[in-house]
């Protein structure tokens, strides 16, 4: 079956349009976090994208729409990854994205009126190659790699990032009209190719931001329920949280929140292989139980990170509970390699600064871990929202 470029052009707009309104629509529906707004920019880039390049087609005079298509496409690919980075704890880095789109424009309106349809192509593909590897990488990592919902869409992102990396190389060696540019890596490939990737990607998100948002839905019927660790499964850990910090905030009470990240997993999972992170890992859900507080709910936040609410009468309180658990840690070295001496990072979040809200205590706490594991391990950061943020 042979397909021409018109018909698959249609079929390509309509299904960015139909994908794109119904995860818009959710979107609004809904209260979504973060990570689902940043991936509502990406199929709004892509349905500007698909309009800019009808519009470019049309009007022989309007060689600008070319650049604009181009910076959508990249800034769609590129909203992907931040919102993968936000749902799994991380600062989004959007503005990475906005640079990258904004070189992508560039790119296209130096090449002037007299660019063609590809202007600035090859800058183009390599932004659309970099930002769906980076997306891919970042689907085998948190909360996401723990869900096997994301398994087709990592699977089709790194399709489409060789794919890319690929069509630069070719448009590089012999240009838009050789026949293996034309044949494997035109307008026709790209868009089947792109047709898979929103309709897995659709699929995939709208799953990953049904189960984040269920516990909140399901909060006065569910079952608590416990992991074989003796934590609390996420949603389960969400669920009594809620409950707590509503009683407590009606007490005036203060508590925190404490998110305890295993520092150094995923190198440990390289080095020494799967089984060997995994006893390290559940070494230190161990430790964390045993040195964690009594009065408190630890409930698990994906691989190698644990959630800790407890009673916190002021920031000191706060981190002399984590300074327990990093020293509990240190004192109990992993059986089997007595000398490796496992690490935690701990970010706190506290409701005298941030309120009883636990998602934005929860979100507060996770992304203050992640500034203490970038900062070198080992550390405590209280959220950068306290009056007395700052690292211990």
């Amino acid at each position: 079956m042979i397909f021409d470029v018109q018909t698959i052009a249609v079929v390509n707009a309509l299904v960015i349009f139909v994908c794109g309104a119904t995860f818009i629509v959710n979107t609004f529906m809904r209260k979504d976090d973060a990570s689902g707004r940043v991936w509502s920019v990406s199929y709004m880039a892509g349905m500007f994208t698909s309009f800019s390049y009808v519009v470019s087609t049309l009007s022989a005079d309007a060689w600008w729409a070319t650049a604009a298509g181009n910076a959508g496409y990249v800034l769609s690919m590129a909203a992907l990854w931040s919102g993968s980075r936000l749902f799994n704890g991380k600062s989004g880095l959007l503005w990475v994205a906005l640079i990258g789109s904004a070189a992508t424009a560039v790119a296209a309106l130096s090449a002037g009126p007299d660019g063609g349809p590809w202007a600035g192509a090859p800058v183009t593909f390599v932004g659309i190659s970099v930002f769906t590897g980076l997306a891919a990488a970042e689907t085998l990592r948190g909360g996401m790699r723990e869900n096997p919902s994301t398994r087709g869409f990592t699977v089709v992102l790194s399709i489409a990032s060789a794919f890319f990396a690929a069509r630069f190389v070719t448009i590089l060696v012999e240009g838009t009209d050789g026949a293996l540019f034309t044949t494997l890596f035109g307008t026709v490939a790209s868009s089947l190719l792109l047709i898979a990737l929103l309709i897995i990607a659709t699929v995939a998100l709208s799953i990953l931001r049904a189960e984040r948002a269920a516990p909140a839905s399901r909060r006065h019927g569910s079952i608590v329920a416990y992991t074989g660790d003796d934590v609390l499964l996420h949603e389960s850990f969400i669920r009594v949280s809620e409950d707590w910090f509503e009683r407590a905030n009606f007490h005036d009470e203060q508590l925190a929140i404490l998110h305890v990240r295993l520092d150094d997993l995923d190198e440990m999972t390289t080095a020494f292989g799967v089984g060997f992170s995994n006893q390290v890992a559940e070494g230190f859900i161990v430790s964390v139980r045993r040195y964690g507080p009594t009065l408190s709910d630890i409930g698990e936040d994906g691989a190698g990170c644990l959630l800790i609410a407890t009673p916190a009468v002021d920031a000191d309180a706060a981190l002399q509970i984590a300074k327990s658990i990093q020293d509990g840690l240190l004192d109990h070295p992993v059986e089997t390699t007595p000398r490796l001496r496992p690490t935690a990072s701990i970010g706190v979040a506290l409701t005298d600064y941030l309120g009883y809200d636990v998602g934005v205590l929860t979100n507060a706490a996770r992304a203050a871990s992640l500034r203490a594991s970038n900062s070198g391990g080992n550390r405590t950061v209280l959220s950068a929202s306290s009056a007395s943020s700052g690292e211990y």
